[in-house]
């Protein structure tokens, strides 16, 4: 072997070494956070720890409750119970608590987020593709990359794929542009993080109450009796887990301003949410009903900011407890 060899490896890798470094503190410089890339194989993670043991958590719902709820809130308060994150942005998760419900053991506890539109019938099957997944393709291999790139894309900028080579060449032929910062970041466990004072709130505050409004005014709304009959599903997957000994809680997350005049315009609580609250065994909370939970600004008037979120989560948790006495279940 040439003796100069040696010298050489180590100054390649020395030099790739900075490369790397410059590249992730030049991409901090500018804005960008950590995040990982959420995926069905992810979620897979969570879903294959779910088991039979009694001191778990399961936190369904969208992104509401994905941006709203805190990991570390949670340890703190109930050490050596099991937290599993089944959340989906943007898809709602009646299709996951019956797969908990049907094709598991399931006997913990749930917490589920829901809002009226949560249960019209046709959007049901919304997180169906993600349990598909995990029944179908999900394996070790899967796992084990899924586990492998979320540790790496949690600590370092550049391991999100949009910064890879490909990428960035494609991005350069086809002259789109740079990545740029976002306000959300997501952990390796799925939770997601919001810097609403990174970004215009305004601005989202009223594109989602826009949005909501052409929603309402355009989309075919079910009267109560119509609605609550689409419940039957909740309820009988319910009905199904607290026969094995486990419990769920539904949750309505708040929403406030106008977004929050929109929902009580086209869904009044008297009519829809109480109407489901007052079902036998239902295990329900209303957040805008609950005046601590209800006091929490929400920047885009739908979710929380990530700096409010642990003490959102204790007092949501601590509230559930005290009404319903879930961690204490199975105490002797």
């Amino acid at each position: 072997m040439n003796p100069r060899w040696p010298k050489t490896y180590l100054l390649a890798i020395s030099l790739t070494l900075l490369a790397v470094l410059g590249a992730e503190n030049h991409r901090r410089e500018q804005g960008f956070r950590a995040t990982v890339v959420d995926s069905k194989s992810l979620w897979s993670v969570q879903r294959a720890r779910v088991d039979d043991n009694p001191d778990t958590l399961a936190v369904l719902g969208a992104s509401r409750m994905q941006l709203g709820f805190s990991e570390r809130a949670f340890d703190a308060l109930y050490p050596g119970w099991n937290l599993i994150n089944l959340t989906v942005n943007g898809h709602y998760p009646i299709a996951t608590l019956q797969d908990l419900a049907f094709n598991s053991e399931f006997r913990g506890v749930v917490i589920i987020a829901l809002d009226a539109r949560a249960l019209f019938v046709e959007l049901h099957g919304m997180q169906q593709p993600w349990v598909d997944y995990y029944h179908r393709d999900f394996g070790p291999g899967l796992w084990l990359n899924a586990q492998l790139a979320a540790t790496a894309q949690s600590r370092r900028v550049t391991a999100n794929p949009d910064f890879s080579l490909v990428r960035r060449l494609t991005a350069w032929l086809d002259d789109s542009g740079s990545p740029q910062p976002t306000y959300v970041v997501f952990d390796k466990h799925r939770w997601g993080h919001a810097d609403y004072a990174s970004i215009d709130a305004e601005f989202h505050r009223r594109y989602r109450a826009d949005s909501m409004a052409e929603f309402y005014t355009t989309y075919p709304l079910p009267d109560p009796d119509t609605w609550l009959a689409g419940t039957k599903p909740l309820l009988e997957a319910t009905r199904v887990i607290e026969a094995r000994g486990g419990r769920v809680l539904m949750v309505r997350m708040p929403t406030n301003g106008r977004y929050w005049a929109l929902d009580e315009q086209y869904f009044p609580r008297r009519d829809y949410w109480h109407r489901l609250a007052e079902q036998p065994d239902v295990k329900a909370l209303h957040a805008v009903e609950d005046g601590p939970l209800a006091a929490f600004p929400l920047p885009d008037g739908s979710h929380l900011d990530e700096r409010d979120k642990e003490n959102f989560t204790r007092i949501l948790l601590t509230r559930l407890d005290d009404l319903y006495g879930w961690s204490g279940q199975h105490a002797d």
